[in-house]
């Protein structure tokens, strides 16, 4: 009989710092959580009962813990330490403004360091394999399945496990059937489709909670996840009961996932996303300086086609692939300057005064290399030169025929970009700095091995949702390295230029925007002086 009450007051002793986790839990989400939107700014006056229950969840001994009591547990640490680490960084717009919110950032559950994906895919999903807590566990975000107003409990959580889920599959905005069949889902869906398919399609896994079923036939799409904060009187993707119509393609737009308005150079793409642009431009030079003397009186023009391709491999969207093609057509008129000498690059014949052809493809990586600072990306690219002397000949055997004009660099090039963003003055303007590295490695004795380092700064304002006015400069130096003389054999600065411009940018659509920029340079020393025209087109598959 002893035995038995002791062991019972040891049972006891474990299940108490729980029931008062329970307890405080409940009493938490009733005060702070009203229409499925959590107090931020209430909660990042007065933290203390959220402290309270941070302190908890890092003490509490996750062994000690039976089932239902452990899965219920997790569940609502995993909404309480997103909520804490919203209020650590208030005000924010979106938990995407936190660098490594989720992949990075650590948190203590059960004496235990991890992040939020640890929690949720590791102690969760692998555990309990069960689809259902995605409807349960929230991210802060109004894409999210809502959040409520009261705890997820022992003893009511397998009840409350399918209320939520019901809920989310019935929602209209979470499940979106137009009135000709069409559907689209939350990409809830594609991030764990293992989760959904394991007895069946995601369609049949929807159609197991609602009472209206869709069309098996069906092929749905994912609307854009909205991640922006869940606080406020905005309307949630799913908390929302209320009947909402179909909404159409042209009004899906993720401003946190891809904001075309806000996309540059270091934009990194989610899994699955793709990046597809275009930029055509017209370089035009009728002056030079060389060896500290002005030539005019002739007008070169190089006119190319980038072609880029960039693909997003990874949840956490650190890491993209690609691939750049130039084509390009270049020709001189030796002694005309006039604009309309222009139209020689677009001759399309290879002789002494005009060339063209595809110059290089280069493939290319981009990625976030720190964790927790988004706004600093670099890529590296490795240029491979297609066309047979890429840099032209003269007078190659004495005839004074068969001369060839130049198209491209004879050089092996490595090409790698570091890329700064910041947002300023409430989001109006964006500042880009960009800083490259860029080798052109000798390809024969003859040669010389270039090193260029290009600086850029951009000034993006953003006068409207759809609209970008930018400006730009960028200096350029060039080092060479020559080892054909024993007393030059050092990195020399041989030349530099600078250039200004301006640019502007429209959004056609939220996946389609196009880009209008001039550039004059100014100046230069050992290099040639003149404008660019460029148009370019984006289009971005999210």
């Amino acid at each position: 009989m002893r035995f038995l009450l002791l062991l019972s007051a040891l049972c006891l002793a474990v299940s108490l710092p729980a029931q008062d986790f329970f307890e405080k839990s409940n009493l938490f989400f009733a005060e702070n959580v009203t229409n499925n939107k959590v107090g931020y700014s209430k909660l990042a006056a007065n933290s203390k009962s959220l402290n309270e229950l941070i302190t908890i969840i890092a003490k509490q001994d996750l062994t000690q813990l039976e089932e239902p009591n452990k899965k219920a547990f997790l569940i609502n640490s995993y909404n309480l330490l997103v909520i804490n680490q919203i209020i650590e960084k208030w005000q924010i717009e979106s938990v995407m403004d936190i660098g490594g919110f989720f992949e990075a950032n650590k948190v203590v559950i059960g004496g235990n360091k991890m992040t939020l994906n640890d929690l949720e895919n590791k102690e969760i999903r692998k555990i309990y394999k069960d689809p259902r807590v995605h409807f349960v566990l929230v991210c802060g975000a109004i894409g999210c399945p809502p959040i409520i107003n009261e705890a997820y409990l022992p003893a009511t959580l397998d009840a409350q496990l399918d209320r939520q889920t019901k809920i989310a599959m019935n929602n209209p905005t979470f499940i979106q059937v137009s009135e000709d069949g069409n559907i689209k889902i939350s990409e809830i869906f594609n991030w764990y489709k293992e989760d959904f398919v394991a007895k069946g399609s995601i369609i049949e896994y929807i159609n197991s909670f609602r009472t209206t079923a869709i069309s098996t036939e069906q092929k749905p799409k994912y609307y854009p996840y909205d991640w922006s904060i869940n606080a406020g009187s905005s309307l949630s993707g799913a908390s929302s009961k209320a009947v909402q119509p179909f909404i159409p393609d042209e009004m899906l737009i993720d401003p946190y996932a891809v904001n075309l308005q806000t996309y540059n150079a270091g934009s990194l793409l989610k899994e699955n996303q793709a990046d597809f642009t275009i930029f055509n431009s017209i370089y035009t030079e009728s002056e030079n300086n060389w060896q500290g003397q002005d030539y005019s009186g002739y007008r070169t023009t190089f006119a190319s086609s980038l072609i880029q391709f960039t693909y997003g491999v990874t949840k956490s969207a650190r890491i993209n692939l690609g691939m750049d093609i130039s084509l390009k057509g270049s020709g001189k008129a030796k002694n005309d300057d006039g604009y309309d000498q222009i139209g020689r690059a677009f001759d399309f014949r290879n002789d002494d005064s005009t060339r063209v052809g595809v110059s290089y493809i280069a493939p290319k990586i981009k990625i976030q290399p720190f964790k927790n600072v988004a706004d600093f990306t670099l890529q590296s690219s490795f240029n491979i030169v297609l066309p047979k002397h890429p840099e032209g000949y003269s007078n190659p055997d004495g005839s004074g025929v068969g001369n060839l004009l130049w198209i491209e660099w004879n050089r092996h090039v490595w090409w790698t970009q570091f890329f700064y963003t910041k947002m300023i003055l409430d989001d109006k303007f964006q500042v880009f700095a960009e800083l490259d590295l860029l080798f052109r490695f000798k390809s024969s004795k003859s040669q010389i091995t270039h090193f260029d380092l290009p600086a850029s700064v951009l000034l993006s304002y953003f006068p409207t949702k759809k609209t970008t006015i930018y400006g730009m400069i960028q200096h350029v130096p060039r080092f060479l390295y020559d080892t054909k003389d024993p007393q030059i054999n050092d990195w020399l600065i041989s030349s530099n230029f600078t250039q200004f411009g301006l640019g502007f940018k429209y959004q056609l659509k939220p996946s389609i925007n196009i880009e209008l920029l001039y550039t004059n340079f100014f100046r230069a020393q050992n290099g040639g002086r003149g404008e660019t025209f460029n148009l370019g087109i984006k289009y971005v598959l999210f």
